[in-house]
Protein backbone atom coordinates (compact mmCIF):
# COMPACT_ATOMS: atom_id res chain seq x y z
CA UNK A 1 0.00 0.00 0.00
CA UNK A 2 2.68 2.42 0.96
CA UNK A 3 4.57 1.68 -2.41
CA UNK A 4 1.47 3.24 -4.61
CA UNK A 5 1.13 5.75 -2.22
CA UNK A 6 4.95 6.92 -3.21
CA UNK A 7 4.41 6.09 -6.74
CA UNK A 8 1.11 8.08 -6.57
CA UNK A 9 3.17 10.96 -4.79
CA UNK A 10 6.02 10.62 -6.65
CA UNK A 11 3.67 11.68 -10.27
CA UNK A 12 1.43 14.22 -8.35
CA UNK A 13 5.35 15.53 -7.35
CA UNK A 14 6.30 15.80 -11.16
CA UNK A 15 3.51 17.59 -12.21
CA UNK A 16 3.64 20.15 -9.88
CA UNK A 17 7.49 20.53 -10.69
CA UNK A 18 6.53 20.45 -14.26
CA UNK A 19 3.91 23.41 -14.16
CA UNK A 20 5.97 25.19 -12.19
CA UNK A 21 9.17 25.45 -14.97
CA UNK A 22 6.52 26.19 -17.31
CA UNK A 23 4.93 29.12 -15.11
CA UNK A 24 8.24 30.38 -14.68
CA UNK A 25 8.98 30.19 -18.45
CA UNK A 26 6.48 32.65 -19.46
CA UNK A 27 7.51 35.82 -19.20
CA UNK A 28 5.88 38.80 -17.12
CA UNK A 29 3.67 41.86 -18.64
CA UNK A 30 6.52 43.81 -17.31
CA UNK A 31 8.51 43.66 -19.78
CA UNK A 32 8.87 46.97 -21.85
CA UNK A 33 8.36 46.82 -25.73
CA UNK A 34 8.60 48.96 -28.89
CA UNK A 35 5.43 50.46 -29.45
CA UNK A 36 4.51 51.01 -33.39
CA UNK A 37 2.73 53.54 -34.77
CA UNK A 38 -0.72 51.59 -34.87
CA UNK A 39 -0.61 51.70 -31.05
CA UNK A 40 -0.70 55.64 -31.21
CA UNK A 41 -3.46 55.96 -33.27
CA UNK A 42 -5.23 53.42 -31.59
CA UNK A 43 -4.78 55.73 -28.54
CA UNK A 44 -5.80 58.76 -30.81
CA UNK A 45 -8.74 56.67 -31.88
CA UNK A 46 -9.63 55.73 -28.28
CA UNK A 47 -9.79 59.36 -27.23
CA UNK A 48 -11.84 60.31 -30.03
CA UNK A 49 -14.63 57.52 -29.30
CA UNK A 50 -14.32 58.43 -25.40
CA UNK A 51 -14.98 62.38 -26.67
CA UNK A 52 -17.74 61.29 -28.67
CA UNK A 53 -19.49 59.25 -25.95
CA UNK A 54 -19.28 61.67 -23.70
CA UNK A 55 -20.63 64.72 -26.06
CA UNK A 56 -23.35 62.08 -27.03
CA UNK A 57 -24.69 61.75 -23.35
CA UNK A 58 -23.72 65.74 -22.68
CA UNK A 59 -26.01 66.43 -26.11
CA UNK A 60 -29.26 64.57 -24.31
CA UNK A 61 -32.19 66.98 -22.89
CA UNK A 62 -31.87 66.06 -19.31
CA UNK A 63 -28.27 66.53 -19.03
CA UNK A 64 -28.05 69.40 -20.94
CA UNK A 65 -30.80 70.92 -18.70
CA UNK A 66 -29.52 69.63 -15.60
CA UNK A 67 -25.75 71.47 -16.35
CA UNK A 68 -27.54 74.35 -17.66
CA UNK A 69 -29.19 74.55 -13.99
CA UNK A 70 -25.51 74.75 -12.69
CA UNK A 71 -24.73 77.57 -14.62
CA UNK A 72 -22.04 75.60 -17.15
CA UNK A 73 -22.61 76.29 -20.80
CA UNK A 74 -21.05 74.12 -23.45
CA UNK A 75 -18.48 76.18 -24.57
CA UNK A 76 -17.02 75.55 -20.87
CA UNK A 77 -17.72 71.90 -20.73
CA UNK A 78 -15.94 71.64 -23.49
CA UNK A 79 -12.91 73.40 -22.59
CA UNK A 80 -12.79 71.26 -19.29
CA UNK A 81 -13.30 68.53 -21.48
CA UNK A 82 -10.13 69.18 -22.98
CA UNK A 83 -8.16 69.92 -20.34
CA UNK A 84 -8.75 65.93 -19.28
CA UNK A 85 -5.89 63.51 -19.44
CA UNK A 86 -6.87 60.37 -21.56
CA UNK A 87 -6.79 57.96 -18.50
CA UNK A 88 -9.09 60.29 -17.41
CA UNK A 89 -11.40 61.04 -19.86
CA UNK A 90 -11.81 57.11 -20.10
CA UNK A 91 -12.93 56.59 -16.94
CA UNK A 92 -14.93 59.64 -17.26
CA UNK A 93 -16.56 58.16 -20.51
CA UNK A 94 -17.23 54.63 -18.81
CA UNK A 95 -18.84 56.30 -15.86
CA UNK A 96 -20.80 58.61 -18.18
CA UNK A 97 -22.22 55.39 -20.23
CA UNK A 98 -23.93 53.98 -17.32
CA UNK A 99 -26.39 57.04 -17.43
CA UNK A 100 -27.54 56.24 -21.03
CA UNK A 101 -30.55 54.07 -20.45
CA UNK A 102 -30.30 50.59 -22.07
CA UNK A 103 -26.53 50.72 -21.49
CA UNK A 104 -26.20 47.83 -19.28
CA UNK A 105 -27.38 45.56 -22.40
CA UNK A 106 -25.22 42.92 -22.23
CA UNK A 107 -26.12 42.36 -18.35
CA UNK A 108 -29.81 41.83 -19.58
CA UNK A 109 -28.86 39.38 -21.73
CA UNK A 110 -26.23 37.73 -19.62
CA UNK A 111 -29.12 37.25 -17.36
CA UNK A 112 -31.83 36.27 -20.02
CA UNK A 113 -29.07 33.15 -21.34
CA UNK A 114 -28.61 32.21 -17.53
CA UNK A 115 -32.60 31.93 -16.75
CA UNK A 116 -32.74 30.18 -20.55
CA UNK A 117 -30.75 28.00 -19.15
CA UNK A 118 -31.79 27.14 -15.61
CA UNK A 119 -35.31 26.56 -17.69
CA UNK A 120 -33.67 24.19 -20.19
CA UNK A 121 -32.11 22.28 -17.38
CA UNK A 122 -35.21 21.67 -15.51
CA UNK A 123 -36.82 20.49 -18.26
CA UNK A 124 -34.26 17.98 -19.70
CA UNK A 125 -33.98 16.51 -15.74
CA UNK A 126 -37.47 16.38 -15.29
CA UNK A 127 -37.92 18.85 -12.30
CA UNK A 128 -40.88 20.64 -12.12
CA UNK A 129 -40.50 24.32 -9.74
CA UNK A 130 -43.91 25.48 -8.42
CA UNK A 131 -45.08 28.42 -6.12
CA UNK A 132 -47.34 28.31 -3.61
Amino acid sequence: MSRVKGFYFRQIAAFVILGLVIIGCVPSESMAYIVDSDAIKDAASTRAADMESVQRVLESKVVSGRLEKMGLSMSEIKARLDKLSDAELHRFASQVNSLLPGGQLEIIIALLVIAILVILILQLTGRRVVVK
